[in-house]
């Protein structure tokens, strides 16, 4: 895999968890206008996504796709089936 590959894939794996960041914020936020408790767990876990996007060179590979394959099926998305 060239650099330029190395760095596309980064940049698309820290956009899901990014994305799947934003998505617990949100649904956090409309789970409080509803008058739902426990928002915090939410935003606490999108805290952990966010620093695991801001560190995604220094996580272990499977570590990262572990994380990336978890983000995408919050997002419904179709995760990777191989490593």
């Amino acid at each position: 895999m060239d650099q330029n590959e190395r760095t596309a894939n980064l940049r698309a794996d820290r956009s899901v968890i990014e994305r799947a960041a934003a998505r617990l914020r949100s649904e956090a936020i409309r789970a409080g206008y509803a008058g739902l408790r426990h928002q915090h767990i939410a935003f606490a876990l999108a805290l952990i996504l966010d620093e695991l996007a801001r560190h995604l060179t220094d996580l272990d590979r499977a570590v990262r796709w572990q994380t990336v394959q978890s983000c995408r099926l919050l997002l419904d998305e179709q995760p990777d089936t191989v490593e």
